[in-house]
């Protein structure tokens, strides 16, 4: 018996409506498609309903293999948060997944790396709140702690690069990038959030080359990384992606292709809704390119 119909089989047994259990956490519509095994349900709505259900999350997942369904569970669960950027989500379902599953003696957290990839997750939360030195530590400890580097999650590499970004420690990042450019350009989509991880180290070691001045191969990165964009047709992106090859034109004095790329960002940006978040900077890249056009006039 699947995890959702074993749902639909205690609501019954409750004598609950959709309508009953539903109200004040999600729509009704919502429980009749994940009964039904049509729609998936995000950890902490369902984490609500069973509260109301008056079960753990546990009991959905009974079967021989409920342990490895239920880490599987809030392993696609905090990927979900972390690549489609909801940092509240994040970390609900992190302080979840700790009650559940690693308080939980009976779980193996060695399988699918849960144990590595929750730190990895708690250290991106750390980020989030600008705790950078706690998230700096815990990655850092993840990477010295793996034997067989070839075996290192491209996730902490890709944590950890975004970190030194962030930090504008652009030295430490286009080292990491570096050691590792092998292994992020040849290696191919496995899991469904595999291509989002790969697009932010791409566009990671792109911008790591662009901040420390090698502007032909921060672009030659770019490219690549556009291909890779538009086979999943990711908006933000896309973006971000043009703007920062805007900046690497500009900084080769040239304001053509700067302005092209400038142009396509800001597309991307209005299809994404957020060309308010975004306006500041598209107005300083529009002034660097007034302000070249202007020298190269002189």
């Amino acid at each position: 018996m699947e995890y959702f119909e074993r749902f639909k089989k205690i609501r019954q047994l409750k004598g609950l409506t959709h309508k009953d259990l539903a109200e004040g956490i999600c729509g009704m519509t919502t429980i009749y498609r994940f009964e039904r095994g049509d729609t998936a349900i995000t950890a902490e709505v369902l984490y609500q309903l069973c509260q109301r259900l008056g079960i753990s999350m546990q009991t959905l997942f009974v079967d021989e293999d409920s342990e490895y369904a239920m880490i599987d569970y809030y392993l696609e669960k905090l990927r979900e948060y972390v690549y489609f950027r909801h940092p509240d989500m994040l970390k609900m379902t992190l302080k979840d997944a700790d009650e559940t599953i690693n308080r939980h003696a009976g779980f193996d957290l060695k399988y699918n790396n849960f144990d590595r990839l929750f730190r990895t997750y708690s250290a991106i939360t750390f980020r989030n709140e600008k705790k950078y030195d706690e998230a700096e530590k815990i990655l850092v400890e993840l990477m010295r702690t793996k034997k067989n580097k070839s075996d290192l999650e491209l996730e902490i590499i890709n944590s950890l690069g975004d970190l030194y970004l962030i930090q504008e420690k652009y030295d430490e990042a286009l080292e990491l990038y570096t050691r590792y450019r092998t292994r992020i350009l040849g290696h191919e989509d496995i899991h469904y959030f595999d291509h989002y991880m790969l697009i932010q180290l791409y566009y990671g070691y792109a911008n790591s080359l662009y901040s420390n001045h090698d502007y032909i191969q921060a672009l030659d990165i770019c490219y690549k990384l556009l291909i890779r964009i538009q086979e999943h047709n990711t908006m933000y992106y896309l973006g971000r992606t043009h703007h920062l090859m805007c900046l690497i034109y500009t900084a080769l004095d040239d304001p053509d292709n700067a302005e092209e790329h400038l142009s396509k960002a800001e597309s991307a940006f209005h299809l994404e809704d957020i060309s308010e978040k975004v306006a500041d900077h598209v107005k300083v890249a529009e002034t660097e390119i007034d302000n070249l056009r202007k020298n190269k006039s002189l």
